[in-house]
């Protein structure tokens, strides 16, 4: 054991020491508080018990429904979309912020679906999956990785923008918003890489042992203090003395504190990826994932499940919109007036109706994808994770490309 002296004002030893334990700390009982234990054995009743009850349900379900023209005509018409539940359902739940709207509006455009109706779609099925089914499939293992300082005051602001665009300003030419998007994903493709290459992303394993949260908790460092500054109750500290200072371990890096300037960046950005999911149906979770690793060093992990889950809350709302305010033409329901009235929408609605055929067919996926993907984010491990996040990165930028190229917007953009 090593001690570090503090001078008085005077010079003298002052009458404590801040001492360095060389040895490895001592291990707590639990790294899970008793409220988080709680939630963990919910998790696993979950897991045991209510998932596989929810699955039979979601199976069975379209089959009472369409009884004899189940095979003929559901099942012929949607052989596809719980092979593309599961994979939309997987990667986010493994931990990557990949909502599962970048695997569904892909295919279900080549499916020849109309691109409003493939957002009411992706919104439909993005608050159950990565809403309730993804975050309850990590319960039973980190209930951590779902971090309510950041949720609890974000949440609101992304809501707002997500009203925001469709009851305000409801998107008429996607081409301009594709565009900055796309920018914005291959800048964060770029992030991550960087991040990778050069070890600043927080990718370790997220159900480490308490012995490597002690010992990274316990990790410091030395600096020279070079400003005389008041010790409470023990005088001045040297201006050669050399201060103990933790790095923050992982718990307490998920544990997000707000200065003014960074709760104004959060809002700002929060509200502006609202708007994104609102237009396109995803986009706020690679915004906040951004935020969080940035400016708070969050492991990718938690960043990414805390971000998916905010993606699946507003998917919520935008599925009630879809679900009663489209016009008379477009499918059943009560066609409320929701939005301001113009030219182009004189009637104030939602364009684009839930094509309810498809969400049935999806669920059985996405719930079997929550339950795959925090066992693949243990055998893949989180910075393959990442790996698999740029890929989709890059998939989804080049997609929006090509769109932008065949539709005449990038030859229009250049004056060609």
């Amino acid at each position: 054991m090593c001690k570090v002296p503090l001078l008085s004002s005077s010079g003298e030893p002052a009458a404590a020491t801040i001492e360095k334990d060389e040895k490895a700390p001592l291990k707590s009982a639990s790294k899970f508080t008793a409220d988080q234990q709680t939630i963990i054995r919910a998790g696993e009743v979950w897991r045991s018990h209510i998932s596989p009850a929810i699955l039979v349900f979601v199976i069975v379900l379209p089959m009472l429904i369409y009884q004899k023209e189940y095979f003929s005509t559901f099942f012929h018409d949607t052989w596809y979309v719980p092979i593309m539940g599961i994979i939309g359902c997987t990667i986010p739940s493994g931990g990557a912020p990949v909502a599962g709207g970048v695997v569904f509006l892909p295919v279900l455009t080549m499916k020849n679906i109309e691109a409003h109706e493939a957002v009411a779609f992706a919104a439909s099925t993005q608050m159950i999956g990565v809403g309730i089914f993804a975050p309850m499939g990590w319960m039973s293992r980190d209930p951590t990785v779902l971090m309510p300082s950041f949720l609890k005051p974000m949440f609101p602001f992304a809501l707002a923008g997500l009203l925001f665009s469709y009851l305000v300003t409801p998107l008429e030419k996607e081409d301009e918003v594709l565009l900055a998007f796309t920018i914005f994903v291959i800048c964060l493709a770029i992030y991550i890489i960087k991040g990778l290459v050069t070890s600043q992303l927080d990718t370790s394993q997220n159900d480490s042992s308490e012995e490597e949260e002690a010992e990274n908790s316990s990790q410091s460092t030395e600096e020279v203090v070079e400003d005389e500054e008041s010790a409470e109750g023990y005088g001045t500290m040297s201006t050669t003395a050399p201060v103990v200072e933790r790095q923050m371990s992982k718990a307490e890096r998920r544990n997000i504190v707000f200065t003014p300037k960074l709760f104004t960046i959060y809002a700002v950005c929060c509200f502006l990826g609202g708007m994104l999911c609102g237009w396109i149906g995803i986009g706020v979770e690679k915004v906040t994932f951004f935020l969080l690793t940035y400016f708070h060093k969050v492991d990718v992990i938690a960043a990414g499940l805390s971000s998916i889950t905010m993606t699946g809350w507003l998917s919520f709302f935008a599925f009630l919109l879809h679900a009663v305010c489209t016009p008379e033409d477009e499918g059943f329901g009560p066609h409320l007036t929701c939005g301001l009235k113009d030219e182009l929408n004189p009637g104030g609605h939602v364009f684009g109706k839930v094509p309810y055929e498809l969400w049935l067919s999806v669920l059985p996926g996405v719930l079997i994808g929550s339950l795959i993907g925090p066992a693949v984010n243990a055998a893949v491990g989180p910075r393959n994770i990442m790996i698999i996040f740029v890929g989709f990165l890059f998939f989804d930028a080049t997609y929006n490309i090509y769109n932008l190229a065949t539709n005449g917007f990038i030859a229009e953009l250049f004056g060609s």
